[in-house]
């Protein structure tokens, strides 16, 4: 009787190719400076209309969008705010 063992691939190794995780720095810059104009400052959540024309002016799809501002109110505006 062999013994047989179960071979275990890294997590790494399970998924697919990862696309690329940063956005072009001219897009961050838009959205950067969307997100801290005096208009938007004190509220950086997009409508639906400027989400459509954020998308347009910058090519992203709005899951990258959504991301994007969930993670940069976090990390970008609130710590600006807060000081």
């Amino acid at each position: 009787m062999a013994i047989t063992s179960k071979a275990t691939l890294p997590k790494s190794a399970k998924k697919g190719p990862r696309k690329s995780s940063s956005l072009p720095a001219e897009t961050v810059e838009y959205l950067k400076a969307w997100m801290m104009s005096p208009e938007h400052i004190a509220h950086p959540y997009p409508t639906e209309p400027e989400k459509a024309q954020i998308m347009a002016d910058t090519g992203i799809e709005l899951k990258q969008l959504t991301n994007w501002f969930v993670n940069n109110r976090k990390h970008y505006w609130k710590p600006r705010v807060d000081a």
